[in-house]
């Protein structure tokens, strides 16, 4: 009995595009929306989590295996630009005490500095550009 219904999954799944990081973001929404509900009891909320629940599950049955992998390309890129936002940020507290940070007036690269107070002569790695940075404190 099990292993029929196991079969008849496995059959059923042939073909599907499946679970990948989106679906999983997603589920992970749809708990944090019922929690919410449950916590804070809004309509909102449960239709938020239901929401989530029909995309999560309609891309997880879709056969559209192109359209699905280019949402989970463009979602894994939008979750690693703020992964590195955040290491950045993350990066600027632990040094807040020994380095500051600048931007190259000529690429917009971030440059991370000693802090020694006063006018400083730097020269970006990234374009060579040569310029004065004035710390303070």
């Amino acid at each position: 009995m099990i292993n029929n219904l196991k079969y008849r999954l496995i059959n059923f799944m042939r073909g599907r595009y499946g679970m990948d990081a989106l679906y999983r973001a997603t589920m992970v929404l749809t708990f944090v929306f019922l929690v919410l509900n449950i916590i804070l009891p809004s309509p909102i909320f449960y239709f938020l989590s239901l929401a989530f629940a029909v995309v999560s599950f309609y891309r997880a049955f879709s056969k559209q295996h192109a359209k699905r992998g280019a949402e989970n390309q463009k979602y894994l890129a939008f979750r690693n630009k703020l992964e590195k936002k955040l290491m950045q940020i993350k990066n600027r507290v632990r040094d807040r005490n020994t380095h500051r940070y600048r931007a190259c007036p000529s690429c917009k690269q971030t440059l991370r500095l000693k802090k020694k107070t006063g006018i400083n002569h730097v020269t970006c790695p990234v374009c060579k550009n040569q310029f004065d940075v004035n710390i303070r404190f």
